[in-house]
């Protein structure tokens, strides 16, 4: 089946547990015996760079991998820093919030990602907080984006209510305060950044976020997920 490695964990001397992210079973680990041996055939493939074709054998309490054969090759992402911490802050997302559900949309969405990621020559952070937000559409989080959510006002949309799970418009932002949860105030190319990034444009996204736009999906994702996320590295 394919699959995407997540992470690797050694287990006793040769051995390591690999999570990875199949189209067939969503995410999944398996051992992978002898992986760590100089002669393995296994671990060149099991890289967050490749798309592999994982052979693997149910079991009582954990499933096997007894091969991984390369199908896409990403070597693109090697070529800068910023695209290797995209990539592994990226996945370390998708370990978080993943489970063990078929979910062919999401496997798509990391396909779709990694092979923009391997093709852009220059990259800034706004891709992998457009992953982070379609990722939240695919579990069922989406945020309302175009009226208000208290009042349904399309007009003098002012600020962005994690916690509520969408925008606000200025009267209501001033009526609903919230001791516990904070709304925060956003300009017009914020609201229109954070539309961008429920996109999957990854180019226009990166062309116009905002570091506004990128913290408060952030704040949205932990918020509905209840889940301390890895911060991705600023550059």
């Amino acid at each position: 089946m394919y699959a995407f490695v997540l992470k690797r964990l050694d287990m006793r001397e040769q051995d390591q547990i690999i999570t990875l992210y199949t189209r067939e079973l969503g995410k999944v680990e398996v051992v992978a015996r002898g992986v760590k041996k100089i002669l393995s055939k296994n671990s060149a493939y099991l890289s967050p760079i490749f798309l592999v074709d994982a052979e693997i054998v149910p079991g009582k309490e954990i499933h096997h991998l007894t091969k991984a054969v390369p199908v896409i090759t990403y070597k693109k992402v090697l070529e800068s820093l910023e695209k290797i911490s995209l990539l592994q802050t990226v996945f370390a997302w998708v370990n978080e919030l993943t489970t063990a559900q078929s979910e062919p949309k999401i496997f798509l969405l990391i396909k779709n990602w990694l092979d923009f990621l391997n093709t852009t020559k220059e990259i800034n952070s706004a891709p992998a907080y457009a992953f982070l937000s379609n990722l939240m559409v695919e579990m069922g989080f989406s945020p309302e984006l175009n009226s208000c959510i208290f009042c349904s006002s399309k007009n003098n949309l002012f600020a962005f209510y994690p916690a509520g799970g969408g925008v606000v418009c200025k009267n209501c932002s001033l009526l609903k305060k919230d001791s516990q949860n904070k709304i925060y105030p956003i300009r017009k190319i914020d609201l229109e950044a954070i539309r961008a990034l429920f996109g999957k444009d990854w180019q226009r996204v990166m062309d116009n976020g905002t570091e506004i736009s990128n913290r408060l999906v952030f704040l949205y994702a932990q918020y509905h997920t209840e889940r301390k996320l890895a911060k991705l590295k600023v550059f």
